[in-house]
């Protein structure tokens, strides 16, 4: 008997340790986790008809990734160091994404189906300089090549194994080099910028060799002020220092010649202080104002036209081409709780290729940028997407008048995060009923938050204690989680069990 009792005992204890070893397997595992990539900068789309379509991103978190355009998930990303900036980024080839960082120094390529870099070059120079990145279909040799302006240098180099083919100085200490510009078809580039504020410098540059073509440069009475805005292959427009005056400025054929239009010209009323806000398309451009947003058309030799004025909050996207010879271009404007797209035609301000308007979350702020797309749609006319980026950072792909996908990429930037429990939700017991109400709940969060970060003034630190002597009294038993985040511009809430 004792021997049976024996055995049936070690049997039982034996029986538990499968069930306490599940428990322990499950220490240090993860159970969910989420990747972002922060507030977008620049966005390209990569939409062939073979393949997954995707749109790649450069972010203010120094992340380049490429993203499902169909769902919104990341494909790949790549955190660079912290020092090393985006400055621009393109899709060369239909298969490399190419990055220009760390202020212009670095230039590399990266397999688009994955993200293997395939290559990376260093480019160095005389001085320190806006970078600014190329990538129009040019050929030397047979080779594709990107054009590089960084650190007082242009650089020509190949799209296949990064070499640097040939490189221009531009040492003139004053020089603020502002475009850099090919005209399609041509064999050869313009760079153009400001010297000392008030003159304004135009080479012409051979692009197969980088010889130097031709030099010109005229001076004006006033400064120049802020970038410029490129409204042809050899036409830009930039204002004064005194933000009142537009100066259209064109180098046809390497001949300098301008315009100059007093702002108060074109509008009715005293407009205040202009900027302009520069997308890149053909013949068009736009200056805001702290009353309005004025578009305008550049007509003739350096004439102005108003074609529209908004009072909206307005957001412009880059051209898009569509066919040969043709660009479109979207406009976004907020309208209480809904956002107004529209997309027109860069040669017919009057027409529209798209009109939509999308509800949209107050509490997201307002549309900070927009990049669109286009497709074919079954009756061979153009359909259009846009991605938009909102003020609290989130990303949203918006197409036939819906919210498509969306990501809260604000996340990336989170400073600090605080948990809860509350009791789960049942038939007729809310949670604003347990916690007295949601603006008492919320206030609670932000005083810990204050704690943790060490904000929390004598008083708060007293409502704290009062707080977790009240919670230490509640039951613990079936438990709803729910997390509280601070991120850099907002905050987030979210519940799992």
């Amino acid at each position: 008997m004792a021997i049976m009792s024996f055995i049936f005992i070690f049997f039982f204890f034996s029986s538990l340790q499968p069930i306490l070893s599940l428990y322990e397997d499950q220490v240090g595992l993860m159970d969910w986790h989420q990747q972002y990539i922060g507030k977008v900068k620049q966005a390209v789309f990569h939409t062939h008809k073979t393949g997954r379509k995707r749109v790649v991103a450069s972010t203010d978190q120094n992340i380049i990734a490429t993203l499902d355009l169909r769902r919104g998930e990341i494909f790949w990303r790549h955190v660079l160091g912290p020092n090393d900036v985006v400055d621009g980024i393109d899709i060369a080839l239909g298969k490399y994404v190419i990055t220009l960082s760390s202020g212009g120094s670095i230039l590399r390529a990266w397999n688009l189906p994955d993200g293997q870099m395939v290559w990376e070059s260093s480019l160095h120079g005389p001085k320190h300089s806006k970078p600014l990145l190329l990538t129009r279909n040019l050929i030397i040799e047979k080779d594709n090549v990107l054009i590089v302006f960084s650190n007082g240098r242009l650089n020509a180099v190949s799209c296949i194994d990064g070499e640097v083919l040939w490189k221009k100085d531009f040492e003139e200490e004053s020089l603020e080099v502002q475009q850099v510009i090919q005209p399609p078809g041509s064999g050869f580039i313009y760079v153009v910028g400001f010297a000392a504020s008030s003159q304004f410098e135009m080479y012409k540059i051979n692009a197969k060799n980088g010889e130097l073509l031709k030099h010109e440069s005229t001076a004006f009475s006033g400064r120049f002020t802020g970038e410029v805005s490129l409204v042809s292959s050899e036409t830009v427009v930039a204002l004064d220092s005194t933000g009142s005056i537009l100066l259209t400025i064109s180098f046809h054929n390497g001949k300098i010649s301008s315009q100059q239009t007093p702002v108060s010209n074109l509008l009715e009323d005293s407009p205040g202080l202009a900027v302009i806000i520069h997308p890149s398309v053909t013949g068009i451009f736009a200056i805001k104002t702290d009353a309005a947003t004025i578009f305008i058309r550049v007509i003739g030799e350096g004439k102005l036209e108003v074609v529209e004025k908004t009072n909206h909050e307005t957001v412009v996207s880059d051209a898009l081409s569509i066919s040969e010879g043709q660009q479109a271009f979207a406009l976004v404007q907020h309208a209480g709780s809904s956002i107004h797209l529209t997309v027109k035609p860069a040669h017919d301000w009057d027409s529209n290729l798209l009109k939509e308007s999308i509800k949209m979350d107050q509490q997201r702020g307002f549309v900070h940028k927009v990049f669109i797309n286009n497709y074919i749609r079954t009756d061979r006319s153009h359909g259009f997407r846009a991605l938009i980026v909102m003020e609290d950072h989130s990303l949203l792909l918006l197409q036939q008048g819906a919210i498509v996908w969306s990501r809260e990429d604000g996340l990336a930037s989170i400073i600090d995060v605080t948990t809860s429990e509350l009791p789960v939700e049942k038939a007729g017991v809310s949670v604003a009923k347990v916690e007295l109400n949601l603006f008492e709940w919320l206030k609670g969060h932000v005083l810990k938050l204050k704690g943790t970060l060490m904000l929390a003034t004598l008083e708060d630190i007293a409502a704290i204690q009062h707080m977790r002597l009240k919670s230490s009294e509640k039951s613990k038993m079936t438990l709803l989680k729910q997390w509280l985040a601070c991120s850099n511009h907002m905050f987030y809430y979210y519940y799992y069990y």
